[in-house]
């Protein structure tokens, strides 16, 4: 029955202009659900969900690095290889990669893991509406407290006058001379303990009127004119026609069949694992490269050595004619750059049976998730069946108090003439008008008790 209302107001959306002061229960629904903390948290764990579900998320698309550094190195050589530079080597290098690496296969754990997202969001939408439900439940039932008290209120104001007016008229006897100590002080006696009675409803209207607020998120101190009553109409419910809305439209049963789908998926993910990964990684690499040293440098100039002489005669030698080298501190740089595209397989032979327990683990959770399905199917018919009888109940209540209502004020008004004739005594009297006041209380909380059963 709470769906019930709650898509009514949903559907109807219809924002009426309210005065300052004023505040309709459509209106006030409208306030909640912009308002209320819990169903903004709601709806931002649902932009979360929306955000998450998408295919990169779930492993769709490559994933794309660029890699660089640059070592830098000062180093003091004295080499045995002839070919290395010797002395102080200063070097920088700049090297890079972008690597690209694809999914091929994976056991379908990606479309899996992309349900699954869907799933999630999807549940996370029916928390939130859950959330919004319960908010509509909360200011409905808190917008009739507050009337419900207010009509009590008025009551127990009315009773008070009433105290009041025996309590002016008995004072009014007594200056006559015919009436005694005792009666003023048994009137005023009632008369303030119906005042107590007044100040201590006015409390509890007041703290209504602030948890109301609470759900609005409105200033705490805020105060309405409520414009809606408290409705006396009864609605006619039939079983099977509730039984079939709550199998198809509850919203806590749907989270839970979604909740089922989820830890199927998860059996599904775990079985996955059984089969072998393949993978693509390609990509593009590169350097460049600079080194400062003192490098042997020829100057332009020759330089004759003796190399020998002809047949051991010094007079005859041998010339050998080499260029002349300095060392000289230069900058070399230099660059590399290639590709690569590699195929990778990983297939897990064992690892101590770890798969094989998730999966039944998993498959385990699933049957769990079932039995709390059925546990939830029983309980939601076992409270539908259970407020539906005291929705009748309730509703033979008010007929019973409004009846009983009607006596009592009959019996009021006569009892306050035969009092004032002096046929009734004021002991009589007051029990007559305590009987009138425990009525018409009863009448409002009845009839608000039946009202709450229809939103449950």
């Amino acid at each position: 029955m709470k769906r019930v209302f709650a898509s009514i107001f949903f559907i109807s959306g219809t924002l009426f202009s309210q005065a300052q002061d004023t505040l309709s229960l459509a209106y006030a629904i409208q306030i909640g659900l912009k308002n209320n903390f819990d169903v903004q948290i709601g709806a931002l764990n649902l932009d979360i969900a929306k955000n998450n579900n998408n295919s990169g998320q779930a492993g769709l698309f490559p994933s794309i690095n660029l890699t660089a550094n640059q070592p830098n190195s000062i180093v003091q050589r004295k080499p045995a290889n002839p070919f290395a530079v010797a002395g102080k080597n200063v070097s920088d290098n700049l090297n890079g990669i972008l690597d690209v690496q694809f999914t091929l296969f994976d056991g379908f754990a990606i479309k899996l893991t992309k349900a699954r997202l869907e799933k999630i969001e999807e549940l996370t939408g029916g928390n939130a509406r859950f959330i919004m439900e319960n908010t509509v439940q909360g200011i409905i039932l808190g917008y009739y407290q507050v009337l419900l008290l207010k009509e009590q209120l008025n009551v127990l104001v009315r009773n008070k006058e009433f105290s009041k007016e025996r309590y002016d008229y008995i004072k009014l006897r007594k200056e006559l001379g015919g009436a005694i100590t005792f009666d003023v002080l048994q009137e005023q006696n009632n008369y303030l303990t119906d005042s107590a009675s007044v100040l201590q409803q006015e409390i509890l209207l007041k703290n209504s009127v602030r948890n109301l607020n609470v759900l609005l998120n409105e200033n705490i101190n805020k105060t309405y004119q409520l414009t809606d009553p408290i409705p006396f109409e009864s609605e006619q419910y039939r079983y099977e026609d509730l039984r079939d809305k709550m199998l198809s439209s509850n919203t806590n049963l749907k989270n839970q069949y979604l909740s089922q789908e989820l830890f199927r998926n998860s059996t599904r993910l775990a079985e996955s694992n059984y089969s072998p990964t393949v993978l693509l990684n390609t990509g593009v690499n590169g350097s460049l490269d600079r080194l400062n040293a003192n490098f042997r440098v020829a100057t332009g100039n020759t330089i004759e050595n003796t190399f020998g002489f002809v047949n051991r005669n010094s007079a005859l030698p041998v010339y050998n004619s080499v260029n002349e080298t300095a060392l000289t501190p230069l900058t070399q740089t230099g660059n590399s750059y290639g590709a690569f595209l590699n195929f990778g397989l990983r297939f897990t032979l064992f690892n101590g049976g770890q798969i094989r327990r998730t999966v039944e683990n998993a498959r385990i959770q699933e049957t769990i998730e079932q039995l709390n399905t059925d546990q939830l199917k029983l309980v939601l018919e076992n409270d539908l069946l259970a407020s539906f009888d005291l929705y009748n109940l309730r509703q033979q209540l008010v007929q019973i108090s409004q009846v009983r209502l009607q006596a009592a004020e009959l019996n009021l008004s006569l009892a306050d003439e035969r009092y004032k004739n002096g046929a009734l005594s004021a002991i009589d009297l007051r029990i007559v008008q305590d009987n009138y006041q425990v009525a018409a209380l009863d009448t409002y909380l009845a009839t608000f008790a039946r009202m709450s059963s229809s939103v449950d």
